[in-house]
């Protein structure tokens, strides 16, 4: 019994360690970057002009949005 739950134990000790140790050279090699949406103005685009031809007209209650990613400042 003792053994099992040392061996447990050390197991999630070592699992957090490996776990903490990762994280700060992820976090070293990538650049900071910002990530905000905007309405996807092509697709927007596309489709009102799709709709005009059929004579018909869109309401965009939700329109769609894209993700833009930017760099926020250098790591160097």
């Amino acid at each position: 019994m003792k053994r099992s739950s040392f061996l447990c134990i050390a197991l999630v000790i070592a699992g957090s360690l490996a776990g903490c140790a990762s994280t700060q050279s992820a976090r070293q090699d990538k650049p900071l970057m910002q990530r905000a949406t905007e309405v996807d103005v092509l697709y927007v685009g596309y489709v009102d002009a799709f709709a005009k031809r059929r004579g018909t007209r869109v309401v965009w209650v939700n329109p769609p949005k894209k993700t833009v990613v930017t760099p926020i400042a250098s790591t160097n």
